[in-house]
């Protein structure tokens, strides 16, 4: 009976018990045949769709750097070249890990021969880490796995011993390979090997690509110099691939859409012109897989090479005339005189046709210094005065219509050394000579020069020990006002940079020295602003900034056939203000210069075939030491080369050197080549 009971009470909640068993199997048995329908579905309807999901690669485009523009000279004469290179590349994925790198660097390790030799320890740990990493983490202890990534890793890289860098000399080829594979940055070419790679390198990696993912065989570029150091200087450098852009540009460099690691010009006519000579980079395609994995490259546009420069420099020409500066340095010079620079240029145009500097350096080893033409400035001494004569016309000292003659003879002033003129100081009983300008320029009197600086400074009388207090202070900032009209003391606006306006003296303590000035014995030119003064008196008083850039031609391997995108042309800057006939008579005073029977070049002329005109000069720079200069131009009517000459440091005693006939010697190069 109790029994019975039992089994009446248990039997409503066994009840219950079936009920909600049979309701949870029958939600289960739903919910897989919902699944099974959605599997279904799945695999029937959409599994095209998230095959492609699985497979789907991501193509990222990079634009790689081509061979940079020629420079020629304006004969087309090829100054600057690019010679084509085999190379082994890398073209890292988005997110390739350092342990994949150093897989591919060890298997490309086995193809290539790399330089190891400046690795550092700090790159053989990053190698090493990258292969053993899980082994580096056990070494950390629990307080050190707790750190952040940055400070764990360098935790990683402190557990390294030195045992473990032991390498072989395939691991550390293996080292140097990953160390440039990992600086590279995603999806641009980074060159792994680009010169001296062998055909069978280029074999054996295109042969092992499958075990080199990211890794390409093939072109790269180097400039070259077929006229070994000519211009070398004022041609400029390009940074190599590893250098890429310079730190203080790159933003701005990386605007312009370049990439970290290109190539660009660094100094000079590669830099001035870097827009022009880069070209337009070719576009590579490159296919990355789910994994990060690079699984095809294409070219799918090759670029265009830069556009040409067409210099105004003969190279010819300029190549004779360095030649001539050196044998001068080897053969004619004394140690103070270690520097010889010569210039020249079209003056009715400012094309330059040659600028040779020479430098003899600490170790005796003659080297180019074109630029110091244009950094380097020195008192050129009485070549500038044909500027001091036009300062006497400018401000009505003298003139065309009027008795310009003056008495040279020595000029003795309070407080200041004797002012002459050269033949005193070989004969100190020569007699007082009557000079008007034209005269005073072929005779290259200092004392003609000293009395028009002292009108111009408001004292029109001279006596024997008289004093200079009186001469207007402003007197050589008058001067310098007309000077700067021919180039003298002002940039004269070439086209290269970091050009000097040479030295400025000042007001002088000491009056004496404003004459000093007016005979080019204060103030400091450059070479190159010495022949621009030169080509203003010779073209009839037009300063033209001096250019070496003839013009620009689009970029091909046939340049000369490229058509013209920058034809340069004449920068005219000012007119001297002096009249025609005014300009004239200093012209007639370089012309008697050479060719009068009283000038100073006519012995060293005699018989040359084309009219000259110059002026030499020479200027104290030192105890025994001066600076010898010569400008000049030719032919005298119709002037189409106008040169300037300055060799400082030259020895009075003890060293010849004819500033007058290096002239002549230059001009025959430029007349007769052919000869």
């Amino acid at each position: 009976m109790a029994d019975a009971n039992r089994k009446n009470r248990q039997a409503p909640h066994w009840g219950k018990f079936l009920n909600r068993l049979n309701v949870i199997l029958i939600a289960v048995f739903a919910m897989f045949a919902v699944l099974i329908l959605r599997l279904t579905y799945i695999q029937l309807v959409e599994g095209d769709m998230f095959t492609h999901l699985v497979q789907k690669t991501d193509t990222n485009v990079a634009r790689v750097g081509v061979p940079r523009g020629f420079i020629v000279d304006r004969n087309g004469e090829k100054l600057v070249d690019n010679e084509g290179l085999q190379a082994i590349s890398y073209t890292r994925g988005q997110d390739v890990s350092a342990e994949d790198m150093a897989r591919t660097a060890d298997n490309l390790a086995k193809y290539i021969d790399v330089d190891a030799d400046n690795l550092t320890d700090r790159d053989k740990q990053d190698y090493f880490a990258a292969k053993n990493i899980d082994r580096l983490t056990e070494r950390l202890s629990d307080e050190e796995k707790s750190l952040s990534d940055d400070d764990i890793y360098e935790a990683q890289i402190d557990k390294i011993e030195a045992e473990d860098l032991d390498f072989s000399d395939q691991e550390m080829e293996a080292a140097a390979i990953f160390k440039k594979m990992n600086a590279a940055y995603a999806f641009t070419p980074t060159f792994i090997k680009n010169e001296e790679v062998t055909s069978t390198e280029v074999a054996l990696v295109s042969e092992h690509s499958d075990e080199l993912p990211g890794v390409a065989a093939g072109m790269d570029w180097r400039r070259v110099y077929p006229k070994d150091h000519l211009l070398r200087s004022v041609l400029g450098n390009v940074t190599t691939s590893e250098e890429g852009l310079p730190a203080e540009m790159a933003d701005y460099y990386l605007a312009k859409g370049y990439a970290r690691n290109d190539r660009v010009g660094n100094s000079y006519l590669e830099l001035e012109y870097e827009d022009s000579l880069r070209g337009s980079k070719a576009i590579n395609e490159t296919e990355v897989n789910q994994n990060g994995e690079v699984v095809r490259q294409e070219q799918t546009y090759a670029g265009e090479m830069g556009d040409t420069l067409v210099l105004t420099i003969d190279s010819k020409l300029q190549e004779k005339l360095e030649k001539f500066a050196e044998e001068y340095l080897q053969n004619r010079s004394a140690p103070s005189n270690n520097q010889i620079y010569i210039v020249l240029t079209n003056p009715n145009n400012g094309e330059v046709l040659a600028m040779v500097g020479k430098q003899r350096n600490e170790d005796g080893e003659i080297v180019d210094n074109a630029l110091g033409t244009i950094s380097s400035s020195f008192v050129m001494g009485s070549a500038v005065k044909g500027a001091t004569v036009a300062a006497g016309f400018h401000y009505d000292i003298i003139g065309t219509d009027q008795d310009n003659v003056m008495t040279d003879q020595p000029m003795n002033f309070a407080g200041t050394p004797t002012k002459a003129s050269w033949w005193y100081t070989y004969n100190r009983d020569s007699e007082p000579v009557q000079l008007d300008e034209k005269m005073a320029l072929a005779r290259s009197s200092n004392v003609y020069m000293i009395k028009l600086a002292m009108a111009i400074g408001g004292i029109t009388d001279y006596y024997d020990g008289m004093s200079l207090m009186n001469l207007d202070p402003s007197t050589p900032e008058k001067l310098r006002a007309v000077y700067q009209q021919f180039g003298l003391g002002v940039p004269t606006g070439i086209d290269l940079q970091n050009e000097s306006a040479g030295i400025n003296g000042g007001i002088p303590d000491n009056p004496g020295n404003s004459l000093d000035l007016s005979f080019g014995q204060f103030d400091t030119y450059t070479p190159m602003a010495l022949n621009q003064y030169v080509s203003t008196i010779a073209n009839g008083g037009k300063r033209i900034a001096p250019h070496v850039m003839k013009e620009i031609r689009q970029g091909q391997d046939d340049y000369q056939n490229g058509s013209v995108v920058y034809d340069s042309q004449p920068k005219i800057l000012n007119t001297v203000q002096i009249s025609n006939e005014e300009l004239a008579a200093i012209q007639e005073g370089f012309y008697d210069q050479v060719n009068a029977d009283y000038g100073l070049g006519h012995s060293a002329f005699e018989g040359f075939n084309i009219p000259v005109a110059g002026k030499s000069g020479t200027a104290e720079a030192g105890e025994g030491i001066e600076n010898v200069t010569w400008v000049g131009y030719a032919p005298y009517e119709n002037p189409e080369v106008a040169v300037s000459i300055a060799i400082p440091g030259v020895e009075i005693s003890g060293q010849s050197t004819n500033v007058q006939e290096m002239s002549r010697e230059v001009l025959d190069m430029y007349f007769n080549q052919e000869d």
